[in-house]
This record gives structure tokens, C-alpha cells and sequence, in this order.
């Protein structure tokens, strides 16, 4: 009986020394320089690879704009007398939403990120326009007032290290404002521009932070490092001899960074 009871636990240990040699680990080759951490029960390959920042950035966003703060000077037909009509008072059903796109390429992320911005944003109003004969009255044709500012500039953002979850960020630079109005009635599309200056200041809180499996998926197979939903407040400023625009813009959206 003694020698039966030997036997069993005999067959017990080597049963519990093959389960724990078959979870020992072995070198794979390669798998240093692949990031490769273990491979599991079903065969799956696991990897702890670093993010790496990329040097692209493209922002779509969507938001609030002010009307400018602008206005015209109509004289009185036949007469020196001279009335001056703000933007709010010509274009009083003005869309307030906005749409903007903005594009980034940074030179160095040793010291948070800091590169260079291009972009662009999009407003659009209807209105009526003034009768040169008594500037009071609205004329019965409409009007529409597109609004496009071009921005290139730099940005700086206060990123740090891989998946960050957020960012505040700076940019700010020349902007040239192109105005164009056009009536109903056929008549030719009139067009303006002139360079000023933008300052905006924003927050970034990444995605793709949260989600290891995310992040992977469309690193592999989209090359996006990080996904961001992003908040921004902007301010345009334009002086020029013929006009004067000043807007603020509060937008949100997405940023892909690649």
C-alpha cells in the first residue's frame, strides 16, 4: 500500500514539472528588437512597442464665431451726407457656425513639440444691402458675405512623452483675410483681402491614450499615432485702409496626429 501511495505522488510531481517547464520561457529570435513580451496559451504573439511621436498633424473642428466687427460707409445719393452701416445691421442672420481645418509639421518634440501651422477657416452670412439714395432702407436684393482667413504661423504644444493624455498647445501668427460678397441679381462677385495677425490657445486630450488595443490598431493600420478631441479659442485681427476685421473663434474637433 505504502509503495502504491510512492507511486502516485511520483506520477503527481512529474505531472506538475512538465505543466511548469512548458511555462518556461525560452528565447524567440528576434523578439528584443520586435518589442515581442510572450507568446499566450493560444498562440498569440505579444508585443509592448513604443508609440513613437509623429511629426504630422491634421484638426478638423466645428464651433461659434462672432461677427466681425465691421462697417461700411454709404454716402447719401446726390448729397455729402454719410451713414455708416455695421456688419450686425447688414448681415443680421448671420450663421455663427464655423468651420475650420488647420495643418502642423513638427521640427523637434525634444522640448515639447514645436513646429509650423498652416490652415484655414470658413464663415457665411446672408443679408441686405443699403440703398445709395437713403441708406436707412434695405434694398430688395440679397447678399451673401463669405468670410475666409488663411493662417501660417507656429504652434507649440506641451507634449512630453508618448500618450500624454493631455496637451495644452499655443499658436499664432500672419493671417490674410479674404472678403467676398455677392449679389442675387447676377451681378459680379466682389473680393477683398488684406494681412493681419491670429493668437490661439487650445487644450488636446488624446483618445487613443485610454485604449492600448486602439492605439495599436490604428498605428498598424492607418499609421495614426494619436487620435485627440481637441477645444480652441482664436482671435483674428486685420487692419487695413479699406477695412478693418476683427472675429474670435471658439471651435472643437478631432486632431490626427501621423
Amino acid at each position: 500500500m505504502r509503495s502504491i501511495f510512492s507511486f502516485i505522488v511520483l506520477l503527481s510531481s512529474l505531472n506538475l514539472w512538465a505543466v511548469e517547464s512548458s511555462e518556461k520561457k525560452v528565447n524567440h529570435p528576434g523578439a528584443q528588437e520586435a518589442g515581442l513580451t510572450r507568446i499566450d496559451s493560444e498562440g498569440n504573439y505579444i508585443y509592448d512597442t513604443e508609440n513613437e511621436l509623429r511629426n504630422q498633424s491634421m484638426s478638423v473642428r466645428l464651433g461659434y464665431v462672432s461677427n466681425p466687427q465691421m462697417s461700411v460707409e454709404i454716402t447719401k445719393h446726390g448729397t455729402s451726407e454719410v451713414t455708416v452701416v455695421d456688419f450686425d445691421k447688414m448681415y443680421d442672420d448671420a450663421e455663427k457656425l464655423s468651420i475650420g481645418f488647420d495643418y502642423e509639421y513638427f521640427f523637434t518634440s525634444s522640448l515639447g513639440r514645436i513646429g509650423l501651422q498652416t490652415g484655414m477657416a470658413f464663415q457665411y452670412a446672408e443679408g441686405h444691402g443699403r440703398l445709395a439714395a437713403d441708406p436707412s432702407r434695405e434694398s430688395i436684393e440679397n447678399f451673401t458675405f463669405v468670410t475666409v482667413p488663411l493662417f501660417l504661423g507656429l504652434t507649440y504644444r506641451f507634449e512630453y512623452h508618448d500618450r500624454q493624455y493631455f496637451v495644452p498647445y499655443a499658436s499664432g501668427g500672419g493671417v490674410y483675410t479674404v472678403l467676398t460678397e455677392k449679389r442675387d441679381d447676377d451681378s459680379a462677385v466682389k473680393a477683398i483681402g488684406s494681412f493681419g495677425y491670429y493668437a490661439a490657445g487650445g487644450a488636446l486630450m488624446n483618445v487613443t491614450a485610454f485604449s492600448r488595443d486602439m492605439a495599436a490598431e490604428f498605428r498598424t493600420e492607418y499609421d495614426i499615432s494619436n487620435i485627440w478631441i481637441n477645444l480652441e479659442f482664436r482671435t483674428v485681427q486685420v487692419s487695413a485702409e479699406s477695412f478693418t476685421y476683427d472675429n474670435s473663434f471658439i471651435q472643437g474637433g478631432v486632431t490626427f496626429d501621423f
